[in-house]
């Protein structure tokens, strides 16, 4: 129909049928001499046309609603397979995250006065570690330099010593393991429900403190090599003065981690802080794969196509209407044939109304 092309054409599509309206003329037959419609004409063929072309823009406007959308609907089937399985993922993420706080919650109300380490021994251990490493490093480096060794050769063997004399420290944690382990020790039988649940952190330290020995020897060892080592290489550049005293240093320096580890362990507040960690990675994948692309992109596009199909298809109920009120006006404007409203009485209106369209009186 060359009116309809017209209409997608325009961009006000209802002008072109209100110019076709304003154009329509009903062949008067004999001059109406009252105001009142006549009884004698019912619905006139006119009405019907313009409540089909209503219909027609309905069914317009639904299809271009449809075209408008499909790309979005399109993107949304696209990543349908993804989001699925981000979903199953996201679920089962979601177990994940409760059990970790549960899991946490309740070592915490079980085992929260058990810990024994301060609130800033932490801190102060990683804080403090590598400032022992770098100056057990500076002094060997120092005294291999001043003794002619290759910079970057006495940097590497620098900093393999400062990493021994660090790690010699680390028997420090196992006696404070120990003896928190001791302290807490009791039978099976004589720990809460909840207890149970953790009663490794109740056996006591077990057998094992030979090897104890043997390792705090070995430390000790280390310390005297370090201190050695650093006191022959300043003696033999700087005299037995400064030997001495930067071996003494190294040793210092070297038994000093020790006694950080010595304060920093505290396995029940190291089980905290797992768990609490634990808690921190569940809920960061959680939020991670509740923000993934597919999930995203097609619940865009989902909105997107609703949105889209929604406007159209106020956009065809407005034009429907307006091609209703189009088939009113034709008769507005013959009134000569048509009269100027309804008898008294008689509900206007009921003539092409739009819930009778397809069958009207």
């Amino acid at each position: 129909m060359s009116l309809a092309r017209a209409i997608g054409a325009q961009k006000d599509p209802t002008a072109a049928w209100q110019h076709e309206a304003n154009r329509v003329t009903l062949p008067q037959l004999d001059g109406a001499t009252a105001c009142p419609r006549p009884n004698t004409i019912g619905t006139i063929y006119v009405q019907h046309e313009y409540l089909a072309l209503g219909e027609e823009q309905l069914a317009l406007w639904s299809a271009a609603g449809e075209a408008a959308a499909s790309p979005h609907q399109a993107q949304a089937e696209e990543e349908s397979a993804a989001a699925a399985a981000t979903e199953f993922l996201l679920k089962e993420s979601e177990g994940q995250v409760r059990h970790a706080h549960e899991d946490h919650q309740h070592a915490l109300r079980t085992l929260n006065h058990h810990v024994k380490r301060s609130s800033g021994a932490k801190l102060r251990y990683w804080l403090g570690m590598p400032v022992l490493w770098f100056g057990d490093t500076g002094g060997v480096w120092a005294a291999a330099v001043m003794n002619g060794d290759v910079v970057y050769i006495a940097l590497f063997l620098a900093l393999a010593s400062g990493m021994a004399g660090v790690c010699s420290g680390l028997a420090g944690a196992e006696l404070r393991t120990i003896r928190l382990t001791r302290a807490r020790q009791q039978a099976r039988d004589q720990l809460s429900e909840d207890e149970k649940r953790y009663h490794q952190l109740f056996a006591g330290p077990g057998g094992g403190t030979g090897i104890l020995k043997l390792i705090g020897l070995m430390s000790l060892a280390v310390v005297g090599l370090i201190a050695l080592g650093v006191g022959t290489l300043r003696a033999s550049v700087d005299g037995q003065a400064a030997g001495l005293t930067f071996g003494m240093l190294a040793a210092a320096t070297a038994l000093a981690s020790g006694l950080l580890s010595y304060s920093a362990a505290d396995d029940v507040a190291d089980l905290l802080d797992a768990l609490a960690k634990r808690v921190r990675r569940a809920e960061a994948r959680h939020l991670q794969l509740a923000s993934s692309s597919p999930l995203r992109l097609r619940a865009a596009g989902q909105a997107v196509a609703q949105s889209i199909e929604k406007e159209y298809a106020l956009r065809g109920q407005a034009a429907a209407e307006h091609m209703e009120a189009l088939a009113w006006r034709i008769q507005v404007r013959n009134p000569a044939v048509l009269g100027h409203g309804f008898p008294a009485g008689e509900q206007g209106g009921v003539i092409g109304r739009r819930p009778r369209r397809g069958g009207v009186a």
